[in-house]
């Protein structure tokens, strides 16, 4: 079994930020969620520790097994802190600035017979990694680039991933050799490898994917790492469904889409969202934590929290809050807004409504401007509408209200108590037209003047 040892003590000053560099969000989470979560998943690793400044200590949970590095002394230095506590002979040490290590590379490592390893990989582009010496699989020697010397040493190939393998002892045994005699004058767990490489022998992986180690110094290589992120993430969803553009499409790690679905351009989705086949979603939706049937339609809209059974239609420009649960065939319109509360088959609020705390049945329709006023000022208060219910226009409904099977209300009507099955609840003034009134007041008006 393995330790495995996350190095997260840096200050990350090139960020300029109020916040630790690697507490920043990536995707839903905060970078060193990242490789937390992805290191627990991997077979042979029985424990994860994360070496961190008091500072991000206190903003990680009650359930991380944190290491404090009380000064920022360098990586070695944050190894040796978390070597010392490990509870595996082995250890797996990884920097925490590269958060899409894939969970098949840390299982490489483990798996290798070899106990001391260094992973290398080849970047398409100059970057500020370490370069790396090697013969025969061997490693010759780490330099950091801000102690490269020559052209011809920035011109080595093989990049220093920042992912290691050694033995507890290695760490722990080690660290009291080193110096610190380099341009920032701290313990570099680079020149520890290299100490090992020439007493006991540290063999290299050489990795073919290097965006999985695409490093996070600047808020560029942030947006950088997200695009690499976002890619893997819209590459799962298109093995079953449709993204017809991808580069405007943001999908969430936790987010599962069924066969045969198409997600139209602009479209956010997140959370524990979970959508069926056959559905259309956009343009231009952003939907949270919701549960989708199949052959729904969504467009121009916002979901959060809710659950929609199958051949639901929903938008343009609706807003679905959390609590609502639209049962098969329901149709949401334009500019509606519901709130905690249940719409009934093939039931129809299709304009300009609001619907809070309500239970609605089905087969009902509900009118353009209908109100459900469920707040009194103290208490959020339930209306009831039954089935096959004909809501008039611009009704208000001012809870607790119920309105039984087969009611009608006439447009324009405040309703504030009970409609009886097949009855009509009219709740307006009678109207009263007041003949030459327009002329009177536009004389008044002009005599003003």
């Amino acid at each position: 079994m393995h330790s495995a040892i996350v190095l997260g003590g840096g200050v990350g000053k090139r960020f300029n930020s109020k916040v630790p560099k690697i507490m920043h969000t990536l995707g839903e989470k905060p970078i060193i969620y990242h490789l937390w979560d992805t290191l627990q998943t991997v077979d042979g690793i029985e424990e994860v520790i994360l070496v961190t400044s008091p500072q991000i200590a206190e903003l990680l949970p009650d359930n991380a097994n944190v290491v404090i590095q009380d000064e920022p002394l360098g990586t070695a230095h944050a190894a040796f802190l978390g070597a010392s506590v490990a509870k595996n002979e082995n250890v797996i040490i990884v920097n925490a600035d590269i958060p899409l290590v894939r969970k098949e590379t840390f299982s490489t490592m483990v798996e290798s017979s070899y106990s001391r390893l260094i992973a290398v990989t080849r970047f398409p582009f100059e970057s500020d990694f370490g370069r790396v010496r090697f013969v025969d699989g061997l490693l010759r020697q780490i330099v950091e680039v801000s102690d490269l010397r020559d052209r011809r040493e920035k011109e080595i190939p093989f990049v220093n991933t920042g992912v290691y393998k050694a033995r507890k002892e290695d760490i722990v045994n080690g660290f009291p050799l080193l110096g610190k005699s380099n341009a920032k004058k701290e313990y570099y767990i680079t020149d520890l490898f290299n100490l090992l490489a020439e007493d006991k022998g540290v063999h290299v992986l050489l990795f073919e994917d290097w965006s999985q180690f695409l490093g996070i110094n600047t808020r560029q290589d942030l947006a950088r790492v997200l695009h690499v992120y976002k890619q893997r993430l819209l590459e799962r969803i298109m093995e079953a469904a449709t993204i017809v553009d991808p580069e405007s499409t943001y999908v969430g790690e936790n987010v599962k889409v069924g066969k045969d679905t198409i997600i139209l351009p602009n479209t956010t989705l997140l959370g524990s969202t979970e959508i069926g086949e056959d559905c259309v979603i956009g343009p231009n939706v952003e939907i949270r934590d919701c549960v989708i049937g199949n052959k729904c339609e969504i467009k121009f809209s916002v979901l959060e929290e809710a659950t929609l059974e199958d051949s639901v239609v929903v938008g343009p420009f609706a807003r679905i809050r959390p609590g609502t649960y639209l049962k098969s065939s329901a149709r949401i319109g334009n500019f509606v807004e519901i709130k905690k509360s249940v719409v009934g088959r093939r039931t129809k609020i299709n304009h300009l409504s609001y619907v809070g705390d309500a239970e609605v049945g089905e087969d009902t329709n509900i009118g353009a401007g209908t109100i459900t006023c469920n707040y009194d000022g103290y208490n959020k208060n339930l209306t009831t509408i039954g089935n096959r219910v004909f809501i008039g226009s611009d009704t208000i409904l001012v809870a607790p209200v119920e309105l039984e099977d087969d009611s009608f209300t006439a447009a324009g009507s405040v309703i504030t108590e009970k409609v009886p099955k097949y009855a009509l609840g009219i709740g307006r003034a009678m109207q009263v037209n007041k003949e030459g009134w327009v002329l009177k007041y536009r004389k008044k008006k002009e005599m003003n003047q």
